[in-house]
């Protein structure tokens, strides 16, 4: 059988894994890797202008595929990166970062060599990536396939980012090429059995339910699957504000968003009044859950997660997520878990006279297209989304958890690169853009590009909104938006406006929805001090903790 490199055997796993780009920042210890990662035509490069763009961008586009990889070079290039790795850590997104090593005859001497620390310690940055990943390995010749078979099997199984540190000598290396599937593991039969019984009690004496979706039903691929789960318990359901596409919110069941007493008021009497609470691959934390004004009842609670799943605080661990929900769908089906909750009006955002969060998000609403993805920063933006209805096929990518600003921008851009039919809109607030600025040209240049909308209200709104709001520290700079958009791709046909009333903005919405093959850069200008209502209810939260 005619042998492969080994930079050739880890671009045909990534393919098998459906990585068909790589994102990253070249570098001298990278270029032999990426030069044979990227001779089979497997993947397409994906360059961005620093390793922190590339490695937001790369978590956008796993959050579609499943899998992701960055490559960067040693030291200053995955340093760079790991902020990146770390939000995917915390988010359970599943990416490779590739780091291209120099040769490993220089590393065994401890060799002078830049990008290190010239201290001839090699394993500075493995040791560092250690922490922020579910496995990691510094290849040599000998094993290269194996060990990349189990880091890459790791990330699907754990849904947790990896690293791999290519030596250029190792990244040359001949081994055999792949001959079977990636090894990635199976539930424990006794372990799904135990959970059955455990869940079938705790239901057996239950009359109502509640289903809690969290951010893995989307992250796992298993929006279809909880949709049997919430069909067969007839039970409402609830959303986290870190699963908005978990539901189609058109559906009977729907009873809202639910972010502890910050939720919809339908979504509270759901959860409050259940006698079970199951909650489909929750994360709760602060930002997800009103500062944890949720509903905190373990011994009424089935909790599924990633490969593990709790009743009544009992742990079983060996059933994964969709094992999990398939058991749980056998049980509810024919029982009677229905319930009926009285009407209670959603209080969505209303348009007045001015332009501001609440015309900016109630027009959103309104003309924001079916089977889009909305993409938010943590700030102003992020809890203007959690307050609005969205139309069906439509999902929220943000990071509620990681909370790192600036992700939002290239995020969108691994998002349209993973899936075209998917038209992104960004709704960014200025300070979180100006720090991943960069992407605006290639989201510019894209065949299929987004609709970004700038919020700029000159500053950190969202800590305004926490503390010190007249504070020094959280006014940035003004930039003129739209020509900073023309500068970052001169002789691109975009589409750029500075709405200044609600009908303005109206019209640059239309025009931007009527218009898919241009980038449309709005820039729309807010009070410093202008927040969404569920901002304002989680500052008062936050203020009197």
């Amino acid at each position: 059988m005619q042998t492969v490199t080994v930079a050739q055997y880890l671009a045909r796993r990534l393919g098998e894994l459906g990585v068909e780009h790589l994102f990253g920042v070249p570098g001298d210890f990278s270029l032999t890797l990426l030069d044979h990662m990227l001779a089979d035509g497997r993947q397409q490069w994906v360059g961005s202008p620093n390793e922190l763009n590339a490695g937001y961008a790369a978590d956008g586009y796993a959050r579609t595929r499943g899998m992701a990889a960055l490559v960067t070079t040693f030291g200053v290039g995955e340093l760079s990166a790991i902020d990146a790795v770390a939000g995917a850590y915390a988010e359970n997104v599943p990416l490779v970062q590739i780091t291209g090593a120099p040769p490993t005859a220089v590393a065994g001497r401890g060799a002078l060599v830049h990008h290190t620390l010239g201290d001839g310690d090699f394993g500075h940055f493995a040791r560092a990536y250690a922490e922020v990943t579910a496995d990691g390995a510094v290849l040599t010749a000998a094993g290269a396939a194996t060990r990349i078979d189990e880091v890459l099997a790791t990330a699907v199984r754990e849904m947790r980012p990896v690293y791999l540190a290519v030596p250029v000598d190792v990244a040359t290396a001949p081994v055999q090429p792949p001959a079977a599937p990636l090894p990635v593991g199976a539930a424990d039969p006794r372990a799904v059995d135990r959970f059955r019984d455990a869940a079938a009690g705790l239901l057996a004496g239950a009359r109502s339910a509640v289903l809690v979706a969290g951010h893995l039903v989307e992250r796992t691929g298993s929006v279809d699957a909880f949709a049997r789960l919430t069909a067969a318990a007839a039970s409402p359901v609830v959303t986290l504000t870190s699963a908005r596409g978990a539901i189609d919110p058109g559906a009977p069941q729907y009873a809202g968003v639910y972010c502890g007493d910050l939720g919809a008021k339908r979504a509270v009497l759901a959860v409050d009044t259940a006698d079970v609470v199951i909650e489909a691959g929750t994360l709760m934390a602060d930002a997800v859950t009103g500062m944890f004004s949720h509903r905190d009842d373990p011994a009424h609670t089935i909790h599924l997660g990633v490969h593990a799943a709790t009743v009544a605080g009992r742990v079983f661990e060996g059933v994964p997520f969709a094992t999990a929900l398939e058991v749980l769908t056998g049980l509810v089906d024919g029982r009677v878990l229905r319930r009926e909750l009285p009407d209670v009006p959603a209080r969505g955002p209303e348009p007045g006279e001015t332009l501001d969060q609440a015309a900016l998000w109630a027009h959103l609403q309104r003309l924001l297209p079916r089977g889009h993805r909305l993409v938010t920063d943590i700030g102003t933006t992020f809890w203007g989304a959690a307050g609005i209805t969205l139309p069906a096929g439509t999902d929220v990518v943000a990071q509620p958890v990681w909370s790192s600003i600036g992700y939002a921008l290239p995020a969108t851009l691994g998002c349209a690169v993973a899936d075209p039919s998917r038209r992104p809109v960004l709704v960014i607030g200025d300070g979180a853009a100006q720090m991943t600025v960069q992407e605006l040209g290639a989201l510019a240049r894209l065949p299929h590009p987004p609709i970004v909308i700038v919020v700029d209200n000159a500053g950190y709104t969202i800590e305004r909104a926490l503390q010190s709001p007249q504070a020094v520290y959280n006014d940035v700079a003004p930039w003129d938006w739209c020509a900073l958009a023309r500068a970052f791709a001169p002789g691109v046909d975009l589409l750029t406006a500075e709405p200044g009333t609600p009908a303005e903005l109206d019209a640059a919405l239309a025009e931007a929805v009527r218009t898919p093959e241009r980038c449309a850069v709005l820039h729309v200008r807010i009070h410093p001090l202008d927040v969404p209502a569920g901002l304002r209810g989680l500052a008062d939260k936050y203020q009197g903790r």
